[in-house]
């Protein structure tokens, strides 16, 4: 079968607009990405290779990658469950936290200590945009990410504890409790900064406070390692 060469082609098109948009449909990059994709359950909408599927141009113009691994897959984008069925683990909350790689990073970090999901707050970067993916190296793919407003995480009535360098270096929640994390900027907006605890890290002075994809690997860590 000849290689699409056409940017008009409706493939190209729902690729290219999975890739911009990531609403309905993601897109993840590498073979190896997609593949586990795969094994995690997940059915490719299409599959596309570089001089196969697509010219060589045509797949060049759609990679977000510096050096493509020549596959792309599309899948449909995963709908969110219940953040807050199950008190056995911890809720990750974030909060208007902007930076894509920062997103993935903690998404990451979630699967890595068992988080029960991750709550996404306005404001927040797409986990599902293609430079997360990539920050969270695959973790995406079983984290449990749901958007949600802030009367939500209130109204679950599950403890929320606040990443704030002006609150006391105490022990993480362990389980059936809400770990929220503010903008890179700010931190924590007002309406969440009065239900929350507020938990700091304790550290020197050389340095006024740490990257919020930092903080947050070193309080999930110290979480879970309290189970």
């Amino acid at each position: 079968m000849k290689a699409i060469s056409s940017r008009q082609n409706p493939l190209f098109k729902r690729v290219r607009e999975a890739i911009r948009e990531h609403a309905g449909e993601i897109v993840i990059e590498g073979p190896k990405a997609v593949d586990d994709a795969v094994a995690a359950g997940w059915t490719p909408v299409a599959v596309v290779r570089r001089g196969e599927t697509l010219t060589n141009d045509l797949f060049d113009a759609l990679t977000t990658t510096k050096t493509s691994q020549g596959v792309i897959g599309l899948f449909e984008r995963p709908k969110p469950r219940d953040l807050f069925k199950h008190k056995s683990s911890i809720v990750v909350a974030l909060d208007a936290v902007q930076d894509p790689g920062n997103v993935g990073t903690i998404v990451r970090l979630a699967a890595a200590f068992d988080c029960a999901g991750v709550a996404l707050l306005p404001g927040c970067a797409d986990p599902f945009g293609p430079k997360a993916i990539r920050a969270s190296a695959g973790a995406i793919l079983n984290v449990n990410v749901a958007e949600v407003a802030a009367h939500t995480l209130i109204e679950s009535k599950w403890p929320i504890y606040g990443a704030d360098a002006t609150g006391s270096p105490i022990d993480p929640p362990a389980r059936g409790a809400i770990l929220l994390f503010g903008n890179e900027g700010s931190g924590i907006s007002p309406e969440l900064r009065v239900a929350a605890k507020p938990i700091a890290i304790r550290m020197s002075d050389r340095v006024e406070s740490l990257n919020v994809a930092a903080s947050a690997a070193i309080l999930l860590a110290r979480s879970y390692a309290l189970r």
